[in-house]
């Protein structure tokens, strides 16, 4: 039985969120904070030297009105999925070289809060529709519908391409968030990481219809999850077959980790219908399934059973037994165990050494200090998203002698805290 300030708290989290409402950019990642770490932005490309980072985005989200010329996207379902850029702003705004100094420092001069300065909306990936001829069982695409089709793929490829042209990290950074987020969240989300990161690479907020808040949110927002799966399945299909894509890294969190897992399942079937290597197919480097707002017997039927575990080169679950919002799923659900609070003594001697023949899987139980709900972790906390860092921009294994100084509590089991790359001087 939870205690009524638990309660209280808990259901603190179902309120709604107020659209476009700006917020602090995180704190320094603790790796940001090391002595040389502004060499991190030596390689930054030139057109990316500047305090604006754009980033470009994809939603099944439908268009609730404007903002100028700018669409602005609620939390309704649109049956086909825009893309285009966003352009994310500080204020105050700072010079590039201002910025840099304040990105890698323990204590900053200012707070600068995040701003969505315009969206561009530059096209739509259409559903394709199929005709059904008289008197036949057998649904066809037209050869018009296939074309269309195929010129909004091209379309978007393009866009792709003269984003990657700017940058020599042939990457795609895929972030899909979980419950009650707004489209700017997603964006801003995907433009903080991708900053702390050196701006390597491109930058993709993924938003799926979620965002009604209140009591009948968390149902809402459920559904929405199941209504974004055909749309998220086509879109990472359609990034992997853009050629100058190298890599695809997947950065699911929370609910958006249920929606993740649910189009790999798709795909995977797909693939290996066709005899094809999934991860090959889908150039996917790294999964990462951040707070997973998912049962765990769910998990390993839809994960293990169906046979995911090699659908991308590495998979990393961040767990930690302090989110709240996990323990609110849990509540509602009334799940056994849930993935995102799951810790190293929840594991059996059989499961460890299960999770310990699979090298490309790894389980991190985070225990940090300072977190109020407590379910943004690794994306809020200066340990958390400079493990995220080194996982996505360096592809390290974990462990010290791989430069990720993760503690290793049992086997196959991996332990981030405070520590890690923790300084006592501040610059």
């Amino acid at each position: 039985m939870k205690t009524k300030p638990q309660t209280i708290v808990l259901l603190l989290l179902m309120l709604p969120t107020a659209p476009g409402c700006g917020r602090y950019l995180v704190a320094t990642p603790n790796l940001l904070q090391m002595p040389g770490a502004q060499h991190a932005y030596s390689t930054c490309p030139e057109d990316c030297q500047k305090p604006d980072a754009l980033v470009l985005y994809a939603t099944d989200r439908s268009v609730e009105g404007r903002n100028g010329a700018s669409p602005r996207y609620g939390y309704g379902r649109s049956s086909s999925l825009a893309f285009g850029l966003a352009k994310v702003g500080l204020d105050p705004s700072p010079s590039w070289n201002e910025l840099i100094r304040e990105s890698t420092r323990a204590k900053r001069k200012r707070d600068y809060t995040l701003t969505l300065a315009n969206t561009q909306e530059l096209g739509r990936l259409k559903p394709p529709v199929a005709q059904v001829a008289a008197g036949d069982d057998k649904s066809v695409i037209t050869q018009t519908a296939a074309q269309e089709i195929a010129a909004q793929r091209n379309e978007f490829c393009e866009l792709l391409r003269g984003r990657l042209a700017q940058t020599s990290h042939k990457d795609v950074f895929i972030f899909i968030h979980g419950y009650n987020n707004t489209f700017e969240d997603a964006v801003f989300r995907a433009a903080e990481v991708w900053h702390f990161m050196g701006r390597v690479g491109v930058p993709v907020a993924y938003s799926w219809p979620a965002g009604l808040g209140g009591l009948r949110g968390y149902a809402y927002d459920r559904e929405s999850g199941e209504f974004t799966v055909t749309h998220l399945r086509r879109f990472i299909q359609t990034i992997a077959e853009c050629p100058d894509v190298e890599r695809i890294h997947l950065i699911a969190h929370s609910r958006g980790c249920d929606v993740t897992i649910s189009a790999l399942r798709e795909l995977n079937l797909v693939h290996r219908a066709q005899d094809k290597n999934t991860q090959q197919a889908l150039k996917l480097e790294n999964l990462v399934l951040a707070a997973p707002d998912i049962a765990e017997d769910i998990f390993l039927q839809r994960f293990v059973s169906e046979r995911l575990l090699k659908v991308a080169r590495r998979t990393t679950i961040y767990s930690s037994r302090k989110d709240r919002a996990i323990e609110l799923a849990d509540l509602i659900f009334a799940s056994k165990r849930r993935l995102g609070m799951l810790e190293e003594k929840d594991f059996s001697p059989k499961m460890k050494h299960a999770l310990a023949r699979l090298p490309n899987v790894q389980f991190i139980e985070c225990r940090l200090s300072g977190l109020w709900i407590g379910h943004s972790y690794v994306f809020d906390h200066p340990a958390g998203l400079s493990d995220l860092i080194l996982v996505l921009r360096d592809r390290r294994d974990p462990g010290p002698e791989n430069g990720r100084p993760l503690s290793r509590p049992a086997e196959a089991i991996w332990e981030l805290n405070d520590s890690y790359f923790a300084t006592t001087t501040s610059k």
